[in-house]
Formats: C-alpha cells, structure tokens, sequence
C-alpha cells in the first residue's frame, strides 16, 4: 500500500475504491434488474403490446454478466468495509444511530446468501435451460434482484452518514 500512497493519497484512493465500487453496483443493478423484468413479465408477453417488446435480449445472457460483476463487487465491498469499520461505523455508533447499523449489518448478511446462492443460480441458468425450472430459476432471479436493491440502498445511506475520506 505504500507504493500505492507513494503516487496518490490515501483519501483520494478510497475515494477512487468507492466509485468503482458505485460503478460496478449501477452497472450490477442494470444487469440484474433488467433480467428480473425479463422474468417477470414473460408470462404476460402473449398480449401482443410494449410488453411483448420489452425484453430483446434473453434472460439467460444476463446471468453471466451478474456473476461475473456479483463476486468483484462483493469482493471490493469487503475491502472498502475495513475503512468502513473503522471511520464510519465507530461514529455511527456513537451518536447512537442503530438503524443505519442495523441496515447495513443485514447488507452484510444477505449479500453473503447472495454469493451462496450463486452456484445454484449458475446451475439454473446455464444452457440448454429446463422449463421445469422456470419457478425455481424466477424466485431466485428476484431474490437476487431484491438483494441487490437492498444493498445499494443500505450502502448508499451508510456513505452519506460520513462519507469515505471525511
């Protein structure tokens, strides 16, 4: 980390992980979002209306995508949350702000059942894709889908307490 320090500062590094981390959890939030419509609205898509063209691009090309932006980003979430740990939750604490805490300790959590979720969620979506499955395959896409919103929600209040790098 030194040599890192060495060519920047140490605030404008975390600030630098930090938007990498809100790129790569925008582009996730398309992504995935994108594939639970596609999910969702598949049975309706005999109807012949905006909803029969709303989803061009198949369902299964997402699930690579989501995987592959899914583990980084947790990864990253990991590492940015020892700057965390120490700068933010200590002052959270302080002034007694035990909603935010809560929220973001359930972040942790069901972003950890997420990354155990995603070998079956690989299985489910690998090609040929069974349509016996399909029930199974759309729960778990909106599980995902659900925890992922929940996660950029949950981080997004803990940075705007006291942001990395204040």
């Amino acid at each position: 980390m030194d040599i890192i320090f060495s060519v920047i500062r140490e605030d404008t590094f975390w600030k630098i992980l930090l938007f990498l981390h809100f790129l790569m959890a925008v582009s996730l939030l398309a992504a995935v979002t994108l594939q639970a419509a596609s999910v969702l609205t598949s049975a309706r898509q005999t109807t012949g209306n905006f909803i029969d063209r709303f989803s061009p691009v198949p369902a299964a090309s997402y699930a690579t995508v989501i995987i592959l932006l899914y583990v980084p980003q947790a990864l990253l979430g990991a590492f940015i949350y020892l700057k965390y740990r120490l700068y933010v939750r200590i002052p959270m604490e302080q002034l007694r702000h035990w909603w935010t805490l809560g929220a973001f300790e359930f972040k942790e959590h069901i972003i950890a059942m997420g990354i155990g979720l995603l070998p079956a969620y690989w299985y489910l979506w690998r090609q040929p894709i069974s349509d016996e499955d399909a029930g199974v395959r759309r729960w778990l896409t909106v599980f995902l889908a659900v925890t992922i919103w929940y996660a950029f929600g949950a981080g997004h209040v803990a940075n705007d307490f006291r942001g990395i790098g204040s």
